[in-house]
């Protein structure tokens, strides 16, 4: 597939919502433009920062621009991936890039990170789409 196909396939939601492996190439700016030209967030996971809870949780508070208060922790983590009403969206996608990195390095950590992002996904389902798209992590996920 072609980078705008795979685009198209979020877009039209060929494949339901859910957490995907990613093999393309798209580069991140690429993606973006596309997702949001259709009303679409996309929340960009820099894997190379991430290591372990902490470094994870501080990207998706800047990625998601998680509210001030909220204190970085699984349950607030959790409360704000199931809300997003500061980031209003026709869909959302979290492009999770060298993934591989906190997966080796924090398993445990990673697998809770994972979970959540999976129940995210299912609740977000009846109102708004929401993919997870994971690069360069050992996981086994449906390729997109």
């Amino acid at each position: 597939m072609t980078p705008i196909s795979k685009v198209q396939v979020i877009l039209s939601q060929a494949r339901p919502p859910g957490v995907y492996r990613f093999r393309s190439r798209t580069s991140e700016t690429t993606l973006r433009r596309a997702l949001e030209k259709a009303g679409w967030r996309l929340f960009y996971l820099d894997g190379r920062e991430i290591h372990d809870k902490a470094s994870f949780l501080h990207a998706c508070a800047v990625a998601m621009d998680f509210p001030a208060h909220v204190r970085l922790s699984w349950d607030a983590f959790e409360e704000c991936v199931n809300d997003l009403s500061w980031a209003p969206a026709q869909g959302y996608v979290v492009l999770f890039d060298h993934a591989g990195r906190f997966e080796l390095a924090a398993p445990h950590e990673w697998i809770t990170a994972m979970d959540i992002l999976e129940d995210a996904v299912a609740s977000w389902r009846s109102s708004t789409p929401m993919y997870v798209l994971v690069r360069g992590a050992e996981a086994i996920y449906p390729d997109l």
